[in-house]
């Protein structure tokens, strides 16, 4: 399985195509992607490395971050993203925190998970809503939650975890029967 056919899968998974940083990232080998630096604060980086783990969480399978989804996301937001978007990304990041301050009175990464989850529920429904409907929605609440989602999935299903541990790879699907009968097809095929 090329790389490439996974990208264009995800895409339909993601019901869109990718946003241009994530095709930009993607394009570079894994071996040359290099990170200058983490993105926002440490407070920062954590949280958005436990939204991340919030998304795919630990199963049967590694978590996200057990995945390295955590560099994805560095190297994502740090190279890729225009000072517009990364600045949106923190600001998305600094709203989860004051939600959190503000309804339970203690830092989101104190909260539990269960807290964590429902926060973060809360605050993706207020991003899909209208603008027009929900004055107090903060701008570029929505594109956060895009980003963030966009950003785990794809750098999940990218690296060497998701490829092969979480999808299975099969590089013929079915079987090869030399001997099976013409009769029975009816027509050649092609690829």
């Amino acid at each position: 399985m090329h790389r490439r056919d996974l990208v264009k899968g995800l895409a339909l998974v993601l019901g869109s195509g990718l946003s241009p940083a994530c095709q930009q990232a993607l394009r570079v080998p894994l071996a040359e992607r290099k990170v200058e630096q983490a993105i926002g604060t440490v407070e920062q980086r954590e949280i958005a490395y436990r939204v991340v783990d919030l998304i795919i969480p630990q199963t049967d399978t590694p978590s996200a971050m057990q995945a390295g989804v955590g560099e994805f996301v560095d190297y994502v937001v740090t190279t890729w993203f225009s000072e517009a978007e990364r600045q949106t990304f923190l600001h998305g990041i600094d709203a989860l925190q004051a939600a959190a301050l503000n309804g339970a009175g203690v830092r989101f990464l104190e909260l539990d998970e269960r807290q964590q989850v429902k926060l973060l529920s809360e605050a993706e429904s207020r991003a899909q809503q209208p603008a027009m409907m929900d004055m107090f929605r903060d701008f570029g609440e929505g594109d956060f939650f895009a980003s963030i989602k966009e950003l785990a999935v794809v750098g999940y299903y990218t690296s060497e975890v998701g490829a092969t541990i979480e999808r299975s790879y099969v590089p013929m699907p079915g079987h090869y029967d030399g001997y099976y009968k013409f009769s029975e097809v009816g027509k050649q095929w092609s690829s």
